[in-house]
């Protein structure tokens, strides 16, 4: 950019914009002009004309002669061609001073921009008039010959030279640059969204990168002058791609103006292919007029637009398409009419680029407009995000309460069973003794007894202290001690240290309490045992699981009866079974090797996470 800027500021000042105090313009020579074709002639030549004025479609060989002053002091000397070529031998006093390639070979080109050479002040006589000599070799409508040259002192040529070299050189490499870099990038954003606004100015913009290699680079590996139509035809092209997609930048591209735009890159080209094949130089010159009308069509359309929408990239587009028509005017009336050499410069590029900074605003102006775009899109879905988030709040804490209203329900036609089967049948068969006459006290205390145990069984099912296994024992042991021995039986608690398990259930509680509760029950009444052992066990295995096992030293099971049959007939023991499948255990009842009957209830319990620790051990009895 600061290259570009350079270069713009540059446009504000004339071609030659040092000052010339001191400096001799040399605009004639003596010249042997020999055409290709043509008889030779020799005499005095205008250099402000060109060539190709001369001798159109035509190459051949000039050799030019021109008297410079003599030599005041040792100061070096300079000369600045405005314009020469093809090919240069530059000679002072019949000594070479200069080449610009081999003389005839047109592989290279020497007029892409100024020249300067340096004048030893040792091959300048003082003492007379010194002699320059250009010898020169010309290709057919290359713009070769010698122009204008000046002469002077190497300081102020210098200083003229660098100011030539940035407006036509350094100018012209940025807008190359540019012409690249934005033909690359509308690239990637076409190829990405398949927009032909952006398609279509990619592709003038590379093609406008020829013209750019045309004019900066002296020895393009390609033979003249098929060069000079490519270079020629691909120019054509980006100037009527560029009025394309100014149209489609505006939205008035209809198809009239494709067909006509499509039309002017066919019939120029044709025209231009033909005017280097057959060396007539006028029908490419025919050909640049289409280029202007097609521009003023262009300027017309996106005019009417810029007044109609009042849109600001209408007004950019219009002022560039203007720019671009009063520089190519200028370019085809003073120099390619006029036939003048050197003395004006081309400023079709200069005009040419402005459609690439307008480009360049555009991407900028669509980038912003589509984050703009993307930061209301997400503004709207972070607004629905959260109202969304609210309804989901909303309904869980309305599922939440149906839950909670469902499990409250559940738990209160739990409790309403339990005391229906349990606490409810054993105070119906109290009532039922007390009504006899008669009535046992015993059996009345025993019944009652009973009946507090389910009671309390209930209720500790529901305290949150009674949800663990060690919890759920000790109380059990607490409870259940003082009737064991009232009964005269000695309990053994062999209870081994056990991980903190996950919580139980009110009902996994329940079952494993009326469990015990059966299995002591049984002890006390029918298995005149002095001796019940509690032993519990922790086994660490895939499934992690505890063994609960109440073992007495009673009589046993009547004699020939086997433990298998006794659970089968048993409505004590088939209630254990089933409580024990409810809550996912094995239930097992055996005959001890000795005497006594060992029942044994083992199922899979989860841990609880790591950081709760351990419960205490209940103790052992």
């Amino acid at each position: 950019m600061l290259l570009w800027a350079i270069a713009a500021l540059s446009c504000f000042a004339p071609a030659f914009a040092a000052s010339e105090s001191g400096l001799l313009m040399l605009d004639r020579a003596q010249a042997l002009l020999e055409p290709q074709g043509g008889p030779p002639s020799e005499g005095e030549v205008d250099l402000a004309r060109r060539w190709d004025r001369e001798f159109p479609g035509q190459g051949g060989r000039a050799t030019y002669r021109i008297t410079l002053p003599p030599r005041v002091d040792m100061e070096p000397m300079a000369l600045l061609f405005s314009r020469v070529g093809n090919q240069v031998h530059v000679l002072l006093n019949d000594s070479t001073v200069q080449r610009w390639g081999t003389l005839g070979d047109p592989l290279f080109d020497a007029t892409k921009t100024v020249r300067r050479v340096t004048l030893p002040a040792a091959l300048l006589n003082a003492d007379r008039p010194n002699e320059l000599r250009v010898e020169v070799t010309i290709q057919a409508q290359r713009l070769g010959g010698l122009s204008v040259v000046r002469y002077g002192p190497v300081a102020l040529i210098e200083d003229l030279y660098t100011r030539q070299i940035l407006w036509r050189d350094l100018a012209m490499l940025v807008f190359g640059a540019g012409l690249v870099g934005m033909g690359a990038l509308t690239a990637v954003l076409w190829w990405r969204q398949r927009d032909p606004f952006y398609g279509w100015f990619s592709v003038a913009a590379l093609l406008g990168v020829v013209r750019v290699i045309d004019r900066s680079w002296p020895d393009v590996p390609v033979p003249w002058p098929l060069w000079a139509a490519i270079a020629a035809i691909c120019y054509t092209a980006h100037v009527a791609l560029m009025c394309r997609f100014a149209l489609i930048a505006v939205g008035s591209l209809s198809r009239g103006m494709r067909r006509a735009i499509d039309g002017v890159i066919v019939v120029v080209s044709v025209l231009d292919g033909l005017a280097f094949a057959l060396g007539m130089p006028l029908l490419m010159t025919i050909g640049f007029t289409f280029i202007p009308v097609l521009g003023l069509a262009t300027l017309a359309l996106v005019m009417r637009k810029a007044f109609v929408s009042r849109s600001a990239k209408a007004w950019v587009l219009a002022v560039a398409i203007a720019g671009a028509l009063a520089a190519g005017t200028h370019d085809v009336v003073m120099i390619r009419v006029a036939g003048a050499s050197g003395l004006y410069n081309t400023y079709i590029q200069h005009g040419m680029f402005v459609f690439v900074l307008a480009m360049m605003w555009f991407v900028a102006e669509r980038y912003n407009r589509s984050v703009a775009s993307f930061r209301a899109l997400n503004a709207d879905l972070s607004r629905r995000v959260e109202e969304r988030e609210r309804q989901l709040h909303q309904a869980f804490d309305s599922l939440r309460e149906q839950q909670h209203h469902q499990s409250v329900s559940i738990e209160r036609q739990r409790i309403m069973r339990e005391i229906h089967d349990g606490v409810g049948s054993q105070l119906v068969g109290l009532l039922n003794m007390v009504t006899r006459k008669g009535a046992d006290p015993a059996a009345l205390k025993e019944q009652v007894q009973l009946a507090l145990d389910e009671m309390r069984m209930a209720v500790d099912s529901l305290q949150p202290a009674h949800d663990d296994l060690g919890t759920l024992l000790a109380t059990l042991r607490y409870r259940l001690q003082p009737r064991l021995q009232a009964a005269g039986i000695a309990v053994i608690w062999d209870v081994a240290e056990l991980p903190e398990l996950r919580q139980l259930s009110p009902p996994v509680v329940l079952h494993v309490q009326r469990i015990l509760l059966e299995a002591f029950t049984n002890v006390m009444k029918h298995a005149h045992a002095s001796q019940v052992e509690v032993q519990v066990r922790w086994r660490e295995e895939a499934a992690p699981r505890v063994m609960l096992r109440i073992t007495d030293n009673g009589i046993g099971f009547p004699a020939g009866v086997r433990a298998q049959e006794t659970q089968a007939h048993g409505r004590g023991l088939d209630n254990m079974r089933a409580r024990a499948t409810a809550i996912g255990a094995s239930f097992d009842v055996q005959q001890s090797p000795d005497v006594g009957v060992s029942i044994a209830l083992e199922w899979q319990v989860e841990r609880a996470p790591p950081s709760s620790g351990f419960h205490d051990n209940p103790g052992h009895g």
